[in-house]
């Protein structure tokens, strides 16, 4: 079986993944859901100086601290961000980086950058005390399609989801991530999410924005096929 660590997407800890550690665990893996700096039991850590490249060594130095080696690296949402940086540090350890609805970082340039033109501008008239604020409902439904969030989820979510350090979303990817960019990579498209996909070929999944909320078996069992072949 295989070495699963598992990384959400923004404002979300190792708890993201309660609905789909278990199915993984049940199928033989060895599972890791991470927190990053900033979120869930962390939470009372992040700062100012909480950035891309923290989170990026958050995820290089669990994995190199484990010993874990021929890893499949899970990335949800933002995540693919700092676990592609993470990727390039250790590339000997991964064997394969699974992206699930995972924003890309590109060499050199911030992610705000790399948003569409005004996202920057509206998420930073939010921003509180250095953090972007949980999204609202009126948030999720405007700009996640098809999300399929039930009230109990959104209230699930909101009870442990922390807000997001503003300056991981403005401090440059480094300008080489070809280590990365090498190793084996899937892509999972989210049917539900509106916009077009990261990467090439991706897999779908009939769910939205965050299928480990949503639909935790459906994608704990395209990791699991993932992760065998």
């Amino acid at each position: 079986m295989s070495t699963i660590v598992l990384v959400g997407g923004s404002f979300l800890g190792a708890w993201a993944w309660e609905r789909v550690t278990p199915v993984l665990a049940a199928a033989g893996h060895e599972v890791h859901p991470l927190t990053l700096t900033g979120f869930g039991d962390r939470a009372h850590l992040g700062s100012a100086a909480t950035t891309l490249t923290t989170h990026a060594t958050d995820i290089a130095a669990a994995i190199e601290v484990a010993g874990l080696r021929e890893v499949v690296l899970v990335a949800h949402s933002y995540g693919g961000a700092p676990a592609t940086i993470a990727a390039a540090a250790v590339p000997g350890r991964i064997a394969r980086i699974v992206y699930v609805a995972a924003v890309l970082p590109q060499a050199g340039r911030t992610l705000f950058e790399i948003s569409p033109p005004g996202i920057e501008e509206a998420i930073m008239r939010t921003v509180e005390d250095g953090r972007i604020p949980v999204m609202s409902d009126e948030i999720i439904d405007a700009n996640f399609g098809d999300h399929g969030l039930t009230p109990e989820d959104r209230a699930w979510l909101r009870a442990r989801a922390t807000g997001q350090p503003v300056n991981t979303y403005r401090d440059p990817a480094p300008a080489d991530l070809g280590a990365a960019e090498a190793l084996p990579r899937t892509f999972v498209a989210c049917l539900g999410d509106p916009g077009e996909p990261a990467g090439r070929d991706p897999l779908t999944l009939d769910s939205g924005h965050w299928p480990m909320i949503t639909k935790p078996v459906e994608l704990a069992g395209l990791i699991d096929t993932v992760a065998r072949a």
